[in-house]
């Protein structure tokens, strides 16, 4: 077998073989014509396939981006449509996939890598750990405030596209997870069929949101899907919440996922979802918890020494050895003494036993979980996924994220 860049002769058949392992709403046309024409991701350029005596046994799209991680912008390897052939099915064909996605990645300087699993048991055993979290609402839009700073949302038009990117980018910038959005990646977002922008006018954008209106089952009983909702402000939040609020006349349920730290429980008047049905004797079922991407660290010295912002003074220092176990990247992995000082971070190989007041050792999957404050450190000892000792509430302070992984975009 062999591994080899995806050619203009495979389109067809790599569509094929991705309607095959991921039946749903795209067809073979569609998935070629997002082969050629780039949308939203990236093109044929990202398809890789695995060979048997010139038969095709899987393949995978590696996207080139760039992430927004707990204050600094990394080199992301988006992994995407791993997909093994039916004839190659129960042959670890995926796993070397995904192995040589991690190699390509390494090679071309990318330091962490997403992705959406078809099974998480089967990732995570290869490094990635689960990183998002989002509270999956289903609410009357009566149910939140009728707030006055919903007189500001307007629907967009062509012509706020780029003040819409600039608004995202300035929240992006500052948030754990958003990746940075190039114009074909909007002209994907902003211009679906069947989704709608609407805009809040601070000075200038300030916030937006993308909806879907889908029919009810009579007059006045449809369904509003807020598929994107970004705010800069707390002002430009309750507007585009208010907006929700004023279609109560044609909208009989709104489906929104929140991120947790939106707390939205405490914005509805009647948090339970229409038609609910008691779920534990006379307890309520409020939001549905899912979980989004998981992540892997590519270059671990790389990403520690990127991130800007970790939850220690700038006039605080704390040294501390990792352990990590890292099968499939092996450079990754045995001891490392880290060094956080004035809000930077020094790796270094080896173990500085001397100087360190905590130890934490632990396989890959979970550290990427602990780095992007998914759990702490302390709580994954308790559970048994790490060893930990010396100042493990440091360690929380540490790595304690300023906002939970949230991620817009899927691939």
């Amino acid at each position: 077998m062999r591994f080899r860049h995806g050619e203009a002769g495979d389109v067809r058949g790599l569509a094929r073989l991705w309607v095959q392992a991921f039946p749903g709403e795209r067809t073979v046309a569609d998935r070629v014509a997002q082969l050629e024409t780039g949308v939203p991701y990236g093109g044929l350029e990202t398809a890789w396939l695995l060979e048997d005596r010139g038969r095709l046994a899987g393949a995978f799209r590696s996207y080139p981006l760039r992430q927004y991680l707990a204050g600094a912008s990394v080199p992301m390897l988006g992994l995407a449509a791993v997909a093994t052939s039916p004839a190659y099915r129960r042959r670890g064909v995926a796993r070397e996939l995904c192995r040589h996605a991690l190699r390509l990645g390494r090679e071309r300087g990318d330091l962490v890598s997403v992705l959406y699993p078809f099974r998480p048991s089967f990732y995570r055993a290869l490094g990635w750990g689960v990183a998002g979290e989002l509270h999956s609402y289903r609410f009357a839009p009566g149910a939140l405030p009728a707030y006055d700073e919903a007189a500001r949302v307007r629907a967009g038009e062509e012509g706020d596209l780029g003040e819409v990117m600039a608004c995202y980018a300035r929240v992006a910038a500052r948030s754990n997870g958003l990746i940075e959005r190039d114009n074909r990646i909007w002209a994907y977002h902003f211009d679906r069929s069947g989704v709608y922008p609407y805009i809040f006018e601070g000075n200038g954008v300030s916030g937006y949101l993308l909806a879907r209106f889908g029919a009810g089952q009579a007059p006045g009983a449809g369904v509003l899907t807020v598929l994107e909702l970004v705010a800069e402000d707390d002002v430009a939040y309750r507007g585009l919440l208010g907006w929700i609020s004023l279609q109560r006349d044609q909208v009989r349920e709104v489906r929104y996922d929140a991120r947790v730290d939106e707390h939205f429980e405490f914005r509805l008047s009647e948090p339970r979802p229409p038609g609910f049905q008691p779920v534990r004797a006379l307890w309520y079922p409020g939001a549905r918890r899912i979980r989004g991407p998981m992540l892997r660290i590519i270059d671990l010295p790389g990403v520690l020494e990127a991130r800007t912002s970790w939850g220690v003074g700038e006039d605080e220092s704390f040294t501390w050895v990792l352990e990590v176990e890292d099968a499939e990247l092996p450079e990754n992995g045995g001891a490392w003494t880290l060094t956080v000082d004035g809000g930077a971070m020094r790796v270094r190989r080896g173990v500085d036993g001397r100087a360190a007041e905590a130890l934490l050792a632990t396989n890959m999957a979970t550290f990427a979980e602990i780095f992007t404050g998914s759990i702490a450190p302390s709580a994954a000892v308790r559970l048994g996924l790490a060893r930990g000792e010396g100042a493990l509430g440091r360690l929380d302070r540490l790595f304690a994220a300023t906002s939970p992984f949230w991620l817009l975009d899927e691939f």
